[in-house]
């Protein structure tokens, strides 16, 4: 090594550290990550318990991290280069063969797990005197497994939809959604839910599993957004793929939609457009998560239904409300009432647990469905 190159790289080391450290301190800190879809941290002054403690140098870590200059840059820019050496693995997101589809790693719970949770949906089919009906949707990675790169490991094989299938009782009808889900645009390239085609192919499934009318919506798609980056992409770095686009079909004429965000019923809406405008435009479907949600359409040939759901059913639900005069959504994630209770005092005539096959192995609240 050269002396003109040592002193070289020496200046590009020290203004790489002093200079990224004066921006630091220069530049305002950041509130929320738009590509990363979270809450960056702030800078919490130390105290001398948390000097002592050393939560303050684990915070001004995290803080140092979050708010790094051109943090969004160096991510995108780790991910190029992950890809640039052949690894289709960054940050838990494998990526496509295709170069444009993402894909979360989805962990397979334990048999003694899934049989726990299966447990609890035997349960409330036993507690209550409506039908009962429990859907897995298969993840991405198994509806699409032809653009998964080879071997990878953290994948949805179809076992855990199976083994559910088989643990549940003789109180509740199974519904394999395996082979109704299927075709090129059926989830979001960038996001772990399935998109508006996909969930109208569960929702064809499920009405014929359910013994009502499924009602076919009048016209073609709208286009509502060509802008739509989801959660996968907000986790990968992958900067350079396309992003999504998604589509209303249902008509919310002679719909009425009721929320109960904050306990109250609050008027609520099929499409919340406002979303559309944030990085978060899945939330325009109802406008996102909630307790507890209620569909009425008196149009409709077919009576009450209560979903026990996560968040695949905000795109579903205006699919069913074609077909049903009431349609309930209930999230055990923030709703812990007794669905039992709920069934009786609404006169619900069926009843329907559906969840994604990775939140039904992860959500913590299933117990809520035995009470």
């Amino acid at each position: 090594m050269t002396k003109k190159y040592a002193i070289f790289i020496t200046a590009l080391f020290c203004v790489f550290i002093f200079g990224f450290g004066a921006a630091l301190l220069i530049l305002p800190d950041r509130d929320f990550s738009e590509q990363e879809n979270r809450y960056l941290s702030k800078f919490e002054p130390p105290t001398l318990s948390t000097l002592k403690s050393g939560e303050f140098m684990e915070s001004f870590e995290k803080y140092v991290i979050d708010q790094f200059p051109l943090r969004d840059e160096w991510i995108q820019m780790k991910a190029w280069c992950e890809r640039l050496v052949g690894k289709q693995e960054n940050n838990g997101v494998y990526l496509g063969t295709d170069g444009d589809t993402l894909f979360a790693q989805y962990t397979k719970p334990s048999k003694d797990d899934l049989s726990k949770r299966v447990g609890y949906v035997n349960q409330l089919g036993a507690n209550v005197d409506a039908d009962v009906y429990f859907a897995l949707i298969p993840d991405k990675s198994y509806v699409w497994a032809d653009r998964l790169p080879s071997r990878a490991p953290l994948v949805d094989d179809g076992s855990t939809i199976q083994e559910a299938m088989e643990l549940t009782g003789d109180k509740v009808t199974y519904v394999d959604l395996r082979e109704a889900i299927a075709g090129e645009d059926v989830f979001y390239r960038t996001d772990h839910h399935w998109s508006l085609f996909g969930a109208f192919q569960g929702y064809q499934a499920l009405t014929q599993a359910m013994g009502v009318d499924t009602v076919t919506p009048a016209g073609e798609p709208t286009l509502v957004s060509d802008a739509f980056y989801g959660t996968t992409y907000s986790s990968s770095g992958a900067g350079w793929v396309h992003p999504d686009e998604i589509y209303t079909w249902v008509s919310e004429e002679g719909i009425t939609v009721t929320s109960y965000r904050t306990g109250g019923a609050q008027e609520g809406q099929l499409y919340d457009e406002s979303f559309l405008g944030k990085k978060d435009k899945y939330s325009m479907f109802l406008g996102g998560n909630q307790s507890l949600c209620v569909l009425k359409n008196p149009q409709a040939q077919g009576g009450k239904l209560l979903v026990i759901r996560d968040s695949y059913s905000d795109s579903l639900a205006p699919f069913l409300a074609q077909s049903y005069q009431e349609v309930h959504l209930f999230d055990v994630r923030y709703n812990l009432n007794s669905v039992k209770e709920y069934v009786e005092q609404n006169d619900i005539d069926q009843v329907l647990v559906l969840f994604s096959a990775s939140n039904f192995a992860s959500e913590g609240n299933l117990f809520v469905m035995s009470r």
